[in-house]
């Protein structure tokens, strides 16, 4: 049964997987400059929400060695460099950790076996069974709801840079833009 974030985020999360980008990544075969864009824009946020999460939970190292295994030039949308930036609250950090080890660990899996000839070290797990614990400390907390639609919230706005690609995005210093 789901629980009390999901009942109050699932449009969110049906608008993300409609939207254009979105429903290109669950294809299996997005273009490389997309894919690259959105793993850039999964680093950028769990460089932010990382330190809130147990180890076990933790993707933003996964996530830049897919980059690097990509070999293509960091870009992240401008609107998560200015989350990345942002003051959050702990309460709204966990509805960012919901969202994204939800995605992870469940979305993950089917995406895993999807991509083939994409790196996909970040849906990979040393201890699965500990972080769908993790995730199911989250799944009824309601004063994560806010976070949780933030998260979606930045994640479609990502989507809508990524579709109009570099009008929107930034070169992180000592990155190759």
């Amino acid at each position: 049964m789901p629980g009390k974030l999901w009942e109050n985020t699932r449009d969110w999360h049906h608008k993300c997987e409609g939207h254009p980008v979105g429903a290109a990544m669950a294809s299996g075969n997005p273009p490389k400059e997309w894919y690259a864009a959105w793993l850039s824009t999964l680093l950028g946020i769990h460089y932010k929400i990382d330190p809130y999460m147990p180890q076990c939970a933790v993707r933003a190292n996964r996530l830049a060695q897919d980059i690097n295994e990509l070999e293509v030039k960091l870009i992240i949308p401008t609107v998560v460099t200015d989350f990345m930036v942002s003051d959050i609250s702990d309460d709204v950090a966990m509805g960012y950790a919901y969202v994204l080890t939800g995605a992870h660990l469940m979305g993950g899996e089917i995406m895993r076996r999807r991509l083939q000839g994409y790196p996909t070290n970040h849906l990979l797990w040393d201890n699965r069974k500990e972080t769908l614990e993790y995730l199911q400390t989250l799944r009824d907390q309601e004063a994560y709801t806010q976070g949780a639609l933030d998260c979606f919230q930045l994640l479609y706005n990502s989507m809508e840079a990524i579709l109009t690609s570099g009008d929107a995005v930034t070169h992180p210093p000592g990155s190759h833009g």
